[in-house]
């Protein structure tokens, strides 16, 4: 028998792609570890790859113009956006399977308007369960009906979009639902919560426009909300019944109640109260605090970090905090 003859440290053999050999289900999901634009770009790696990335089940696309190096000015401003939009449609509409995820990141120029809609369009068609659009821009991008009745959402995030829908809301398979910088209404609020009856975690954060939270469906047990209170004579009343868990952060305005947690067993505050320059202002606070706690404590697990903020004084002496941190001990 003759023997192979061995290769010495200085030749080389031919090189195999054991990767390329893989399963196609192991190869897709190791292109969903890439950013999208990387995992286009392998299908110029040969024939076995130059479909395997259509089958991606997540497409998420984040874009933000103003972080660009290079370029400045309005014309390189917008040929990037037409870019971005250009590759975004192009990777939508190649899609060939069910897309589980769909998630835009990106600074919204009005002009492309008509293509945000067609992409929800899409989505929406193509019963996608995860769908997050942040649109950052003074000029906010209105959401299109279609997207408010739509049964096979379960987890929305929404930014800088406006939040007004002209018919039903049919999210009946939404579990969580996260809603930032966009002014919300008593009504739209409460119609949303009408028609999401297996809602289970509600954030909204650096929203405005509305005074009660009266969240009545039994499957909602988290509620967190970030700096909804912006305004100094800011007034809110929450009413929960089924709440297990509560978290709370920024400027609680003047009149934040809490009328109905009974079921609450976690609740984390991390607040503060603005002071203005008058005689009995530190006093209308430490009243607020002190009404505030004792609808608390029935809690088992409580955090605070409640502060006070005097943007037009002098930061408060060190005993004036002691007093302050006595009060809400007692709470």
């Amino acid at each position: 028998m003759r023997r192979r003859r061995k290769l010495s440290r200085f030749e080389t053999t031919t090189a195999v792609d054991r990767i390329s050999e893989f399963p196609d289900s192991i190869l897709v999901h190791i292109l969903s570890l890439l950013d999208i634009e990387d995992a286009v770009r392998t299908q110029v790696l040969s024939k076995r790859w130059r479909f395997l990335w259509t089958f991606l089940p997540s497409l998420l696309f984040c874009y933000n113009a103003f972080d660009d190096d290079g370029g400045e000015g309005e014309d390189f401003r917008v040929a990037r956006n037409t870019e971005f939009v250009t590759f975004v449609e192009k990777t939508l509409f190649s899609s060939n399977c069910k897309l589980k995820k769909f998630e835009v990141d990106w600074v919204y120029d009005p002009p492309f308007a008509s293509n945000v809609d067609s992409w929800t369009r899409f989505i929406a068609g193509k019963g996608v369960e995860e769908f997050s659009l942040r649109l950052w821009h003074g000029t906010k991008y209105e959401l299109p009906q279609l997207l408010f009745d739509n049964s096979w959402f379960k987890e929305l995030r929404f930014s800088c979009c406006r939040v007004i829908p002209q018919g039903n809301v049919v999210w009946y398979s939404l579990k969580k639902l996260s809603i930032g910088d966009v002014k919300l209404s008593n009504d739209v609020i409460e119609r949303i919560l009408a028609g999401s009856p297996v809602l289970e975690t509600l954030e909204l954060h650096s929203c405005d426009g509305f005074s009660r939270l009266a969240v009545t469906n039994s499957c909602v047990k988290k509620l967190i909300l970030r700096h909804c209170l912006i305004w100094y004579d800011s007034e809110l009343e929450i009413s929960a019944p089924y709440l297990l868990s509560l978290k709370m952060s920024g400027p609680l305005g003047t009149n934040c109640r809490l009328t109905n947690i009974s079921s609450l067993v976690d609740a984390v505050f991390n607040c503060y109260f603005e002071c203005i320059e008058r005689d009995n202002d530190y006093e209308r606070i430490l009243n607020i605090v002190e009404v505030f706690l004792a609808s608390l404590l029935h809690v088992k697990n409580l955090t605070l970090g409640i502060i006070i903020a005097l943007p037009f004084q002098k930061k408060p002496a060190k005993h004036e905090s002691t007093v302050l941190a006595d009060k809400t001990d007692v709470g």
